[in-house]
């Protein structure tokens, strides 16, 4: 059983809703009316056995939406705002366990501030902050109890850019939040991913002009970097259109939410994948849409009580015919790499771009890699398959579960190449020989070791935002990646080391490879 971080958490407070339709404005928030106290002194309120404190939008420059405080039961009061909110003269409500306002207090958080024994201390976000004020609490209790994930999530959609000396962006969003993933979405109860859905398109932190997001909560990934990070590695590998992330931090009606990785959506389209007519873009899982694209392994597709399917991304409205066409390009697909096909197996896929996609599967030892969350689409430009791009790797690095009978909880070992369709594929000898080349001569072994920097790097960026995270969700999760320590820091770091005895295994056992083969020409 993996270790658990103890945490004295007395208050992880849910906050008010802001009221709707506070004014932008690009100094600040026009203040509104205060609102009605108890007019309680500091001794009566040291004297109750529960307070807390929510800082107040419309009465705080910069802040657009209120945000509670949180405790770990240590004697200290954390309220964690943006950079650009004065700390020394921060507006707060001082409530009881009803939610009724005891007190208003305007402190000046640069200096020590106490109410009895507890302190109060001003934290702050390193990250963009998105802050979503739902229109009905009531409904997103709702969306996260539920296991259809149909119900959606109206609200207010405010972007604080973090930082110190940045302005408050000024962009506010009509939006809605909807629940998304599978494994992610029922299994993980603290930490649900979202789809964001904007009610016009923003270019949010640059990452261009979309509609429709992705809010990852890595409720997997104590260390938060592995989808961000296997993203950029990816890139640096060879593998094109790979969404744009970033990662954020999240409010939902004031209550810290986390940290969340904001990316845009794997689709067809300017700034992804450039697909046309006569092209298909598929997802290797358990369709989400009335777009099932069914096939038939011969062998290798592990028996689970379900017929393996894909879901057809694109054409993200298709008509029978092409659902019919898209389901035999896929069978080809599956036929030709294992030996049924009629052609030759270079002519049906591109050999290169899967030699790189896998590359990033066995560094990763990601034990989805051919029949979960896997890309692939077929351009009918030169008429193959290619892969990508590469997608949820949050359960990857370390696996307590055996699967096939392998060993996903040691760095050492294939983990991918000896299963699903990568088996059929390394029979191949054209297929085995670009894989070597890539690696070697195509740029994929460097991509591999830059994720050392990359993971470290990430790390760096978030900041505290990190420990944060650690602190009140860091064993949110459900306990089946690897347990590399009680401490950020050290989970970070042991989870680096492990990856790098990875790529220390995968270089040794390539070396002996071409060692065999130079000495047996």
């Amino acid at each position: 059983m993996r270790k658990r971080l103890v945490l004295l958490i007395t208050s992880v407070i849910l906050g008010a809703a802001a009221i709707a339709g506070a004014l932008l404005c690009e100094n600040g928030i026009e203040s509104k009316r205060q609102r009605p106290t108890l007019g309680k002194t500091d001794e009566e309120i040291a004297a109750l056995p529960y307070f807390d404190i929510l800082a107040a939008s419309g009465e705080n420059r910069n802040l657009p939406c209120d945000v509670a405080s949180y405790s770990l039961g240590d004697g200290t009061i954390h309220i964690v705002l943006p950079e650009n909110v004065p700390e020394n003269h921060v507006v707060v409500y001082i409530r009881d366990d009803k939610g009724s306002y005891l007190a208003r207090r305007v402190y000046d958080l640069s200096k020590k501030v106490s109410i009895g024994s507890w302190e109060i201390v001003l934290d702050r976000h390193f990250l963009p902050i998105l802050y979503f004020e739902t229109d009905s609490a009531r409904d997103f209790r709702e969306m996260n109890e539920s296991e259809t994930k149909d119900i959606v999530c109206d609200g207010d959609l405010y972007m604080c850019v973090g930082g110190k000396g940045n302005k408050l962006l000024s962009t506010h969003s009509k939006a809605s939040l909807q629940g998304r993933g599978n494994t992610s979405w029922d299994w993980a109860s603290e930490k649900k991913s979202y789809t964001l859905k904007l009610e016009k398109a923003e270019n949010l932190l640059g990452m261009g002009k979309n509609k429709n997001w992705n809010l990852i909560g890595n409720a997997f990934d104590v260390s938060l970097l592995k989808n961000i990070s296997f993203n950029t590695i990816a890139t640096k590998a060879g593998i094109p259109y790979q969404a744009q992330m970033s990662n954020v931090v999240l409010y939902v009606d004031g209550q810290y939410r986390g940290v969340y990785t904001l990316t845009t959506k794997i689709k067809a389209g300017k700034n992804n994948i450039p697909l046309k007519t006569g092209d298909y873009l598929y997802k290797m899982d358990p369709p989400v849409r009335d777009q099932e694209v069914r096939y038939n392994p011969e062998s290798w597709y592990e028996s689970s009580g379900f017929h393996p399917s894909a879901d057809l991304v694109f054409p993200e409205e298709a008509d029978a015919e092409e659902i019919d066409e898209a389901s035999q390009r896929l069978q080809y697909f599956i036929d030709t790499i294992e030996g049924h096909g009629d052609e030759d197996i270079a002519s049906v896929c591109d050999l290169e771009s899967i030699a790189r996609y896998y590359w990033i599967q066995e560094a990763s030892m990601n034990f989805d890699s051919w029949e979960r969350s896997v890309y692939i689409y077929y351009l009918a430009k030169d008429g193959r398959m290619h892969a990508g791009p590469v997608w949820d790797m949050d359960l990857t690095l370390g696996y307590q579960f055996d699967k096939h009978g392998v060993d996903f909880g040691s760095p050492e070992g294939w983990k991918v190449r000896n299963y699903g369709w990568y088996e059929m594929l390394f029979k191949n000898e054209e297929f085995a020989s670009i894989a070597t080349d890539v690696y070697f001569n195509g740029g994929v072994r460097e991509a591999l070791f830059s994720g050392l920097d990359e993971f470290s790097e990430e790390k760096e960026a978030m900041g505290d935002d990190a420990y944060m995270n650690f602190l009140l969700f860091g064993y949110a999760d459900i306990g089946v990646t690897t347990d590399y320590g009680s401490t950020y820091d050290e989970y970070c770091d042991n989870m680096i080391a492990f990856y790098r005895a990875r790529l220390e295994w995968i270089d040794e056992q390539m070396g002996l490879l071409i060692s065999s083969v130079n000495s047996s020409e």
